[in-house]
């Protein structure tokens, strides 16, 4: 006996029986409607769970955009009583010895408490080369970034949170506003914007001040460079041209890390696959959840409308004819709250965007992948119940009260 919604050798218009599922769905529209919410929640987590997805990777994406996907930070682990360093001048010249290489910068950190006229704070101090904004993409918000004629004098860039933080009503930090570190006082040249923070970051240089390298022994323990930040060129193979850059800088002092841009997108995409993968299993079981109780919804049907059952079989409805009735309607009803899921679970999708501050982004797969499962979970529950009415025995059905 078949399932299917074939009409050949059925008297009932396709459309009658549409119609007439779509009226008993509403004469028990209470029922119906506690069906309809088990659905509504699973295709809600499925859709939220891939589009929030989908927006997490752009965002690490993003994240890189300014500096490149091919950036390496190498940073030097000091040895036992000694300082771990990399040589400055090896780093500067890596672009020149290395054919994989675009570009490298030094750079170096520590923190210091930062005075600006009555207002202190301890505050990440970097000090730097001018190849490092170019670098970076570091933006500024006024003035200028460090330049090489500025290598040993005093002269820093805040960063914006810095400079928030150091600024007094009245006395706003700006190009030409003066810094005390330590002993000395710098003259402010420029303030970055802000700047979100990656992973490969070296520090936070939105809550930093920025010094010249040539200079910093003043105000630095250990003033040579710890870190050296390169960018390869577009094409490079990523592991070959690491090793051969670490290479070039190993040096007795120090023992070498490097971490790859490359490596690190990998990684966060894998653990944001493997949370969207879970979550949206736990979706999946909520969506077959309220497939059961579609069936249930169906099954109290046919028992109730047992009369009106045996009543059309009698007049000459054939058990495909009742089949299909009742599959329309688990499939109408599936239906209905996927598509209800659908707008439930952008509408969490646009919210976790917004309080993210993220760029909303939606997946079209999503659209009718959310409506089309939950179809199909009605149809695939309301098999049962549609098999049932139509092996009821019209005698039998009749005589039911």
């Amino acid at each position: 006996m078949t399932t299917g919604l074939d009409r050949s050798g059925s008297g009932v218009p396709l459309g009658e029986l549409v119609a007439e599922a779509l009226g008993n769905l509403y004469a028990q529209r209470q029922r119906s409607a506690l069906a309809l919410l088990g659905i509504m929640i699973g295709a809600a987590s499925i859709v939220a769970m891939l589009t929030i997805g989908q927006m997490a990777q752009l965002e690490t994406l993003k994240l890189f955009k300014a500096m490149g996907v091919n950036m390496l930070q190498i940073h030097a682990m000091p040895a036992p009583n000694a300082y771990g360093i990399i040589d400055r001048r090896t780093i500067e010249g890596l672009a020149a010895s290395e054919p994989s290489v675009e570009a490298a910068a030094p750079l170096t950190t520590d923190r210091s408490s930062v005075v600006a006229g009555k207002t202190g704070a301890d505050l990440g101090l970097v000090a730097v080369t001018a190849a490092l904004q170019p670098l970076m993409g570091l933006q500024m918000e006024q003035g200028r970034f460090i330049k090489a004629v500025d290598d040993g004098n005093l002269v820093a860039v805040v960063g914006a949170s810095a400079a928030q933080t150091l600024s007094t009503p009245g006395a706003p930090i700006a190009a030409g506003s003066q810094v005390r570190i330590k002993d000395y006082v710098y003259t402010v040249v420029g303030v970055l914007g802000p700047h979100v923070q990656n992973a490969l970051d070296p520090t936070d240089l939105d809550s930093a001040v920025i010094i010249p390298m040539g200079g910093a022994g003043r105000v630095m323990p250990a003033p040579e460079p710890s870190t050296a930040m390169v960018r390869l060129r577009a094409g490079a193979d990523v592991k070959a041209a690491g090793a051969r850059v670490l290479k070039a800088l190993a040096n007795p002092t120090a023992t070498l890390q490097l971490v790859s841009a490359q490596d690190i997108i990998k990684t966060l995409n894998a653990q944001k696959a493997i949370h969207s993968r879970l979550l949206t299993a736990i979706g999946a079981i909520s969506l077959l959840v309220g497939g059961i109780g579609v069936m249930n919804v169906m099954l109290m049907g046919v028992m109730e409308r047992r009369r009106e059952i045996g009543l059309r079989a009698a007049i000459g409805a054939t058990p495909r004819d009742l089949q299909a009735m009742f599959l329309i309607e688990a499939a109408t009803l599936a239906f209905v709250g996927g598509v209800a899921g659908l707008l439930l679970g952008l509408f969490a999708a646009f919210a976790t965007a917004a309080v993210s501050r993220w760029s909303f982004s939606l997946p079209l797969y999503v659209v009718p992948l959310g409506p089309g499962l939950a179809a199909l979970v009605g149809l695939v529950f309301g098999v049962y119940p549609a098999l049932k009415a139509s092996r009821l025995d019209p005698i039998e059905a009749l005589r039911a009260e």
